[in-house]
């Protein structure tokens, strides 16, 4: 190597440094945690509320049943022939359902694969932008949607326009690849994992407190007003990274072309994410990636199938209102929230296990949890599934570190968004098959769905022994962050 290509690359490794470095001194606390926050809280203040009215309306409108007796569905007022009508209720609620979860993964995971190089090139800032303004423009639908519903007859099936925006603008999706992909950038192999759990928290977070508040929000007020209070957290999740975050790509690797809106639909983009993505590595470098996107694309398939009849499955086992699941999703949330702390400052910290580690016992936690609730037969039961699982919040942040420290910086991009895309795409199948099986299964054992979902989680727990397994073989090549 001459003195000419040592003199550039100690001149790249100094910038680097500078632009590292002025990332740590402004993120030493917080990154995208408040933003997430606000936006996760938005989802669940409306989550049950949401499910809650689709219950209502298709009980009124779809089978034209009298208010009073649709208004007494979910309630603590709930008489042996309210319970029949929720069993008449439930399988035109859970239609609906599906259809607006395929909407959330068929349009964001196609758009994914193009979000995802796209922001290698243009930078992370504008996808962030991009995910909330669509879910902003979602949740001002909703409650448009629901106020008109209170003045005129609306067909529950119009509620599933409202997600029309956030899916065009990548939806959770691009939200998931946007955010690892920032955090990758302004983060090293020593704190990136950290910061990954802290993220998770502020999720479990917003979560928690949405959870908190929706019930009170609605005994107060109504549907509207909680769908118009997730729309103002998420105006404010776009105010904070508008004003505080940075980008992250360094201006000398941007391409500052004009027609940055256009190149989002390159083709070429796509080819060269496949490229990726497949490659072959050192080591065992591609195979430990595969398994992790294998292993996380399999869980999202149990979660989301789960999320689409959990509440209805609450509702018919345990004649639980919005009021006791608030307070049971609330549960959750706070061990999640302690067993994420426990994971990332307790058994990582004090026992030296690697991140592969770490997401088996996630998704060992999620199998138990899965298994305990498919049998429960009373409300302790779900609560001791709680405490014995509170680990599981680890299973997704650690898998995503351990492709982050598998992968180069300059391939994060494409390998999140081909991961996010599969993840996106699993319900195409899993609310399906979990909507086919709870309306099977529904008259003598509604819980059967959750045991699919301990078989799955079982499946991701085998698939992260085998990645721990191949690191030990040979240590995955490391690579420390670019930016």
């Amino acid at each position: 190597m001459d003195e000419t290509e040592q003199s550039a690359q100690q001149e790249s490794s100094t910038s680097v440094d500078d632009h590292h470095n002025k990332f740590a001194k402004k993120y030493r606390y917080f990154i995208l945690e408040p933003a997430i926050l606000l936006l996760f809280y938005a989802w669940n203040v409306s989550s049950a509320v949401f499910t809650n009215q689709i219950v209502y309306q298709s009980c009124t409108v779809t089978l034209g049943i009298a208010e009073e007796e649709c208004a007494l569905l979910g309630t603590e007022n709930e008489t042996e022939a309210t319970q029949e009508l929720e069993k008449m209720v439930q399988p035109y609620t859970t239609n609906i359902l599906m259809a607006k979860s395929l909407i959330e993964s068929i349009i964001p995971a196609l758009c994914s694969m193009f979000i995802g190089p796209w922001s290698d090139k243009y930078g992370r800032k504008p996808v962030l932008l991009a995910t909330f303004t669509g879910s902003l423009f979602s949740y001002s639908l909703l409650a448009l949607i629901c106020f008109l519903s209170g003045r005129y007859v609306v067909d529950p099936w119009y509620y599933i326009l409202a997600f029309i925006p956030a899916a065009l603008s990548g939806g959770n999706c691009a939200l998931i690849t946007g955010v690892f992909c920032y955090i990758t950038d302004v983060t090293n192999e020593q704190n990136r994992a950290v910061k990954m759990g802290v993220l998770e928290a502020a999720l479990f977070g917003g979560l928690l407190l949405g959870t908190l508040s929706s019930s009170f929000i609605l005994r107060w007020s109504n549907s509207t007003t909680v769908f118009a209070i997730a729309a103002v957290a998420i105006l404010l999740g776009i105010l904070y990274i508008t004003f505080y975050i940075d980008e992250s790509i360094q201006p000398n690797e941007m391409d500052n072309s004009s027609c940055k809106l256009r190149e989002i639909f390159r083709f070429e983009l796509v080819s060269d994410l496949f490229y990726t993505c497949f490659k072959r590595r050192p080591n065992f470098d591609r195979v430990i990636i595969w398994l992790v996107i294998t292993a996380l694309g399999a869980s999202i398939f149990a979660m989301e199938g789960n999320g689409t009849v959990n509440f209805l499955f609450l509702r018919e086992r345990f004649d639980w209102t919005v009021k006791e699941y608030s307070f049971y999703d609330a549960t959750i949330i706070v061990f999640m929230i302690v067993g994420n702390i426990v994971g990332m400052y307790g058994v990582k910290k004090f026992f030296g296990l690697s991140e592969s580690i770490l997401a088996a016992i996630g998704f060992c936690s999620y199998a138990i949890d899965s298994g305990i609730k498919g049998v429960a037969y009373q409300p302790w039961h779900l609560y001791l599934a709680i405490v014995v699982s509170m680990m599981k919040g680890i299973a997704g942040p650690m898998g995503r570190a351990v492709i982050s420290n598998t992968a180069p910086p300059n391939d994060i991009g494409k390998i999140f968004s081909l991961t996010t895309s599969i993840e996106s795409l699993t319900p195409l199948i899993s609310a399906p098959v979990y909507t086919f099986v709870y309306k099977k299964t529904l008259p003598w054992f509604p819980g059967a769905f959750n045991l699919i979902s301990a078989t799955v989680y079982f499946f991701c727990l085998c698939l992260m022994i085998l990645v721990r397994i191949f690191e030990g073989m040979y240590q995955p090549t490391t690579y420390t962050s670019i930016n």
